[in-house]
């Protein structure tokens, strides 16, 4: 039998988040964070924090109280900006698309499971350890990818995915949101737009001090939140992370088209268990997701009559796509509660 990975010590940094709540014996529940493009951990340093904080709150008296969670979230491939510590994942200077960042995130995922390729059946049910997965943006699609090919993992993986919270999820013809459309058009007129604009930031960093580069940032981002500026100022100055931002997202436009994933991986079957439960939290104006592509999503995948699916909403209360800048706490709250349903 496989025994339990020693849990990790919290660790906090630039390009990696990992806490836990409640008592460490009692974790048998990973939350794992998986950013949007650009593809930085410090954007969500906040938003991590406070769902770790109204995770580990006492409940109200009577309500059951929820287990302990390892919180875990990673930045991007070829987004690291720790210079003493470059990742393998720069790959040689050679830019990442999607599909890179899928087995990116499935490799960091694996590795911190202690998930050795060994099968289920070696791990005594008791004990299986359970991983709920958070995607924001694209890494929404990024989560329903690995939630996928965990399902058809052979030999099947030692740990279950139970669910995930998918955040202004763009899962599907981001080329039609009102940026993809801006951004399909510029990557037309420029087809070496990540080439160009990463050259132009280099620039701009070299020439301008840093005093000097934090002012303009703080001045096009409106005033934005101290870890939002330094992340930003960070992402700027680092080696390859404009580059590889644009890049995939050029990627992003040609990839997220049509719904490739089946009703089990929607948690809409129940032909072969474990189903994750799964919520979708969509925008309203969201200028990476079509309103009719957001509405088509809830029409065909949303719960229907009591059925088994995905709970589908879509917020009432302005919040944006790029929550994290200004809206960290109460998109925490939001989250803890769609976890406390999870493990209900």
């Amino acid at each position: 039998m496989i025994q339990a990975k020693q849990k990790m010590a919290p660790e906090i940094t630039p390009d990696i988040f990992l806490t836990t709540t409640g008592s460490p014996s009692d974790q048998n529940t990973t939350i794992f964070f998986i950013s949007g493009n650009p593809g930085l951990i410090s954007y969500y340093h906040p938003f991590l924090s406070l769902l770790s904080k109204y995770l580990d709150e006492p409940k109200e008296e009577n309500s059951p109280s929820l287990p302990s969670f390892q919180i875990y979230g990673c930045s991007l491939g070829g987004f690291e900006i720790n210079e003493q510590q470059p990742s393998p994942s720069q790959n040689n200077g050679i830019d990442l698309d999607l599909e890179d960042q899928i087995c990116f995130v499935q490799g960091k995922l694996a590795a911190l499971m202690g998930d050795e390729g060994k099968g289920k059946d070696t791990v005594d049910a008791g004990t299986r350890r359970k991983v709920i997965l958070i995607g924001h943006s694209v890494g929404a699609y990024i989560a329903m990818e690995i939630l996928r090919r965990h399902r058809e993992a052979k030999p099947e993986s030692a740990f279950d995915i139970v669910g995930g919270a998918m955040l202004f999820p763009t899962v599907k013809d981001i080329a039609a949101s009102p940026s993809g459309q801006k951004l399909t058009t510029l990557l037309s007129i420029i087809p070496r737009l990540a080439l160009v604009v990463s050259l132009f930031a280099r620039l701009l960093t070299f020439l301008f001090p840093a005093s000097l580069l934090r002012s303009v940032v703080r001045l096009v981002m409106d005033d934005p939140p101290v870890h939002a500026l330094d992340a930003t100022c960070a992402f700027l100055k680092s080696r390859g992370g404009v580059r590889q931002a644009l890049h995939m997202a050029a990627d992003e436009m040609r990839t997220i088209t049509s719904d490739r994933w089946t009703d089990d991986v929607w948690g809409a079957a129940s032909a072969r268990e474990p189903i994750a439960k799964l919520f979708f939290y969509f925008g309203r104006n969201d200028h990476w997701v079509a309103d009719q592509t957001r509405d088509d999503i809830v029409a065909v995948r949303g719960q229907k009559g009591g059925q088994a699916g995905p709970t589908m909403v879509v917020c009432e209360e302005g919040l944006p796509h790029a929550f994290c800048l200004k809206h960290s706490d109460v998109m925490a709250r939001k989250v803890a509660g769609m976890i406390g349903q999870i493990v209900a």
